[in-house]
């Protein structure tokens, strides 16, 4: 089965409100999604970092910013991603100044969670048949670069690779800390795991600084790590 095609939409919901946030995600994740809720834009950059999601739920009185300032600055981040605005801010500007910065939906609280949760259901099957066969990372086993589906490239060093290597041979199975800490020839028993959280963290950083995307590798908790989209190896010829 192809990694692309999650039978579960994952959802991350921007909301400050907390009573809001909590009873939008547990809605949501009781109607078949893979939910989540974080009440900042800083708090969503840095889960960003670390997880993968499909459609993007934003209010826009945030707390650090405003939220369509923020999405336009992320245009090339989010990709293709699926966005819904959900606001009390109800003008017509608004709305068109949202669309402009690329949301899909743009709701007027309060929302209708049924609405929502079949809002989210219907743009997530539009993604899933437009977009699975160009989003494929590719790893070049000659020349140690880490390619993006969009062709951006990162060259990566010696422990990456040998990390990248590892979770490209396995995607979408959680390979144990231990696992990737022989990759880098080195023993699980005299090896700090905090150097491979420094070297996953500086991964992710330096893909989404050099290529405006975010790479699809999450840390499973206490377990290891997973790699959860498409990824090719390309062998030295």
């Amino acid at each position: 089965m192809s990694l692309l095609m999650k039978s579960a939409p994952r959802v991350l919901l921007i909301e400050d409100e907390g009573p809001l946030r909590q009873t939008t995600v547990a809605f949501l994740n009781l109607d078949g999604c893979q939910a989540h809720g974080v009440g900042s834009l800083t708090e969503a950059e840095q889960w960003m970092l670390l997880h993968s999601f499909d459609v993007l739920l934003l209010d826009l009185g945030l707390p650090d910013g405003d939220g369509l300032e923020w999405l336009a600055s992320k245009k090339q981040l989010l990709g293709t991603k699926g966005v819904i605005i959900t606001s009390a801010r109800g003008e017509n500007s608004d709305r068109i100044v949202g669309a402009r910065a690329g949301c899909d939906s743009y709701l007027v609280k309060p929302v209708a969670l049924e609405e929502l949760s079949a809002l989210i259901g219907n743009l997530h099957r539009r993604l899933v048949t437009t977009t699975p066969s160009i989003a494929s990372w590719r790893i070049d086993c000659a020349t140690w670069l880490l390619y993006t589906p969009a062709g951006q490239s990162v060259k990566l060093t010696g422990s990456e690779m040998a990390v990248m290597r590892a979770l490209a041979r396995q995607p979408g199975v959680t390979l144990p800390r231990d696992e990737l800490i022989m990759e880098l020839g080195c023993k699980p028993d005299s090896y700090d795991p905090r150097r491979m959280e420094i070297l996953v963290r500086r991964l992710r950083n330096k893909v989404s600084d050099h290529t405006d995307t975010a790479l699809p590798l999450e840390t499973v908790h206490r377990q290891g790590y997973v790699f959860v989209s498409a990824i090719t190896l390309q062998p030295v010829s």
